[in-house]
Parts: structure tokens; sequence; C-alpha cells
């Protein structure tokens, strides 16, 4: 499975087609996973099972590291099958989000950013300028959302974005810097980070 990489202010961003996942590599996955990771896998069809293979493969790719020690749980009830993803014993920060079968990662030193969110929606190659400038304000919603850690639990109307590039949850203090692009000309990539000076980041 090869994958492309490039780097969005402090965050490293990883993405990959898990259809070119061979059988190999899905071994390789399955082999590592955690007990909990194998409930989560238990649930999901065939193709969003390869999906989340290769986002696990995507983090080993990412820390050069055959078996990373990633563990999820939800802040919401505790449950450890389902949950924001993060990496036991690693001061890093990561975030994953699926678009198809086109899988990204997100990856920040928790030293330069105190919060990281990722969303990936495709666009229509056909879509005017409008449906994508939508598409742009919602995946900047829902990063910061991730980053925030509550996900759709926050009224995603609570999310102003600012005209500099910042965002924030109404009424709550933490910004986020936005970080947008576009990746294969298709699918529109925002990142949200969070720092003690977010202007800085």
């Amino acid at each position: 499975m090869d994958f492309a990489e490039l780097r969005l202010g402090s965050t490293r961003l990883l993405s990959a087609d898990a259809t070119s996942l061979s059988p190999r590599q899905r071994r390789q996955a399955l082999g590592v996973l955690s007990a909990d990771d194998r409930k989560r896998l238990a649930h999901l069809n065939d193709a969003r099972a390869d999906a989340f293979l290769a986002a696990r493969l995507l983090v080993s790719a990412a820390l050069d590291d055959p078996a990373p020690r990633l563990e999820a749980s939800c802040g919401h009830c505790g449950s450890a099958e389902h949950g924001k993803p993060r990496l036991r014993e690693q001061a890093i920060l990561l975030s994953i989000s699926y678009a198809g079968s086109a899988v990204f990662l997100a990856l920040a030193d928790s030293d330069r950013v105190s919060a990281l969110g990722l969303d990936v929606e495709e666009s229509d190659l056909e879509a005017g300028a409008g449906a994508v400038a939508e598409l742009e304000r919602w995946t900047a919603v829902e990063a910061v959302l991730k980053a925030d850690g509550r996900g759709l639990r926050v009224d995603p109307s609570e999310v102003q974005l600012g005209e500099d590039g910042l965002a924030r949850i109404r009424d709550e203090d933490a910004r986020y810097r936005i970080r947008r692009t576009l990746v294969d000309g298709r699918f529109v990539v925002a990142v949200a980070t969070a720092t003690a000076t977010a202007s800085g980041e």
C-alpha cells in the first residue's frame, strides 16, 4: 500500500487508498491489532474493515514502528470499542478520517499542539464553487469538533469560523488554527490544531 505525505503547519498529513491493501498487508495489520481494535473490526463490512486496517498501517508507517500502541476510548461513555484514537506512551497526537476508500491520518507533536482534529470529504469534480466552499466550511467545523473531543455531541452551529483562519466553539476559550488543502484534486481536507497561542502556531 503506497501512501502520500504532506505537511500543514506543524501537522503531518498522510493518505492512502484502502483498495490497494494487499493480503500480506492485511495480515500484517491484523497481527498488531489490540483486543479492542479486533472488536471494532468485527462490526465493520469488508470495505470499511480494509479502511480501518489501512489506517493502522498508516500509523505504523508514520511512526516507523511495526506495532504502535494505539488505543481508543469514548470521552462520553468510556467504551474502548469506539472513540478518538490515541498513542500510548508517545507524545504524539493523531486524528483519522475516511472518505470513500481513501484514508487520511494527521499527526502532530503534543509539545507543539494541544489538540488535533482532521476531517476529509470527497468533492464531486463537477461541483461548482459554492458546493466546494460549503465542503470547506463543513470540514473545518468537523475538524474543530474532533479536536475538541466531543464530536457531534456539540451542535455544529456552535462552531464559529473566523476570516483570520482561527475558529472557536461559542462561549468557550479554546481557539483552533484551521489549515486546508485539496488532495488529488477531489479530497477537501481541513486540520484543526489548538496551542496555548493558536495564532502563533
